[in-house]
């Protein structure tokens, strides 16, 4: 039962379903601040780093961790792309005393089979390549004024409840074998038949020959699964409760009449509680992808001889990015509901 992946899928969507929310901080913005602003957005979305960045969760929700690495391509643009276990490459952090990361390294095994790590620092790309005669260096400069990579590591989705997984796959198939074997029920027939008997209208006719007379034909069905159900389903609610995570089907919903976005949000609290502390705990992330992006679409411009000013201009700009909660209700209707109810 792929368990673990409806709840990552579902961590993930809660937070990363609404694209990435923009502030401008600052008192008095001026008229460029604002241009920029909405120019650096359109950018954001023309370069789909939402997907990019949804796929991070959802990667760091599945192996632990995941990195964002920004580039500038043969076109001078700023891309960026997902560095993850499950495509081969494996992140080493690197930190001070402090915790601030000081280096970030990436190894993985290259199209021409060889090991590689990469080691990125404030200024400098350091490739390591192993070669027959041993390991050889080259430095490059990245372009950018911190470190192109961005990572998160933590826990799996399904971390907190793997034992119950593993119990209720093991509860469910035996279930499944012990119904398999006898669930069908059987036909118990006493008494003395003959070998051949009559058919009537598609009906088998068996006479009983025997002296006493006390043959009979009885359907025995099988024991009845009610103790292993209730067993498995309350197994799946405590996998529920203790994930955060619920998972609503058709069946769940009782009323015949609509059934409104905030009761269905009301539902959900604990997926809601769980993605505010996952908003909470990517905020950093998201602000490095946002100053790695902007430093990098700055120098884009530039050299595009679209804005000579405007590495100056980005960098006064105080702007920020977050994750924001996905909830299953329109908040347009929502606040109609509020306006109905105060009237």
């Amino acid at each position: 039962l792929p368990i673990q992946n409806m709840i990552r899928n579902s961590h993930t969507l809660h937070a990363c379903g609404n694209p990435t929310y923009f502030s401008l901080r600052g008192a008095t913005p001026t008229d460029t601040d604002k241009r920029n602003y909405e120019l650096i957005k359109e950018y954001w979305t023309d370069r789909n780093i939402d997907g990019v960045r949804t796929k991070a969760v959802h990667t760091q929700n599945g192996v632990g961790d995941a990195g964002v690495l920004f580039y500038i391509n043969r076109k001078q643009e700023i891309k960026c792309r997902l560095i993850s276990y499950e495509d081969g490459y494996d992140i080493i952090t690197h930190k001070d005393d402090n915790g601030e990361h000081i280096l970030e390294c990436v190894h993985y095994y290259g199209d021409d089979g060889l090991e590689t790590v990469d080691c990125y620092d404030d200024t400098y790309l350091h490739r390591l390549v192993k070669a027959a005669d041993g390991w050889e260096r080259t430095d490059i400069e990245h372009g950018f004024d911190e470190i192109p990579l961005a990572t998160k590591r933590g826990d799996v989705a399904w971390n907190g409840v793997q034992s119950l997984i593993d119990v209720y796959e093991i509860m469910y198939n035996i279930y499944t074998v012990i119904e398999k074997r006898h669930g069908w029920g059987i036909l118990y027939v006493r008494g003395k038949f003959k070998d051949e008997a009559r058919e009537i209208a598609g009906n088998v006719i068996l006479n009983d020959t025997s002296v006493d007379g006390n043959g009979k034909v009885e359907a025995i069905s099988a024991p009845s699964s009610q103790g292993i159900t209730d067993y498995l389903d309350g197994l799946w609610k405590n996998i529920m409760r203790c994930s955060n995570t619920t998972f609503i089907l058709p069946e769940d919903i009782r009323s015949s009449g609509d059934i409104s976005g905030l009761a269905v949000m009301l539902t959900q609290m604990l997926d809601l509680e769980e993605a505010n502390r996952v908003v909470a705990e990517w905020q950093n992330f998201m602000d490095k992808m946002l100053r790695l992006f902007m430093q990098g679409l700055a120098k884009e411009l530039v050299k595009k001889g679209i804005n000579e000013y405007a590495v100056t201009e980005f960098a006064r700009l105080r702007m920020s990015a977050k994750l924001k909660v996905w909830r299953p209700f329109n908040e347009t209707e929502y606040n109609q509901m509020l306006v109905t109810l105060k009237g």
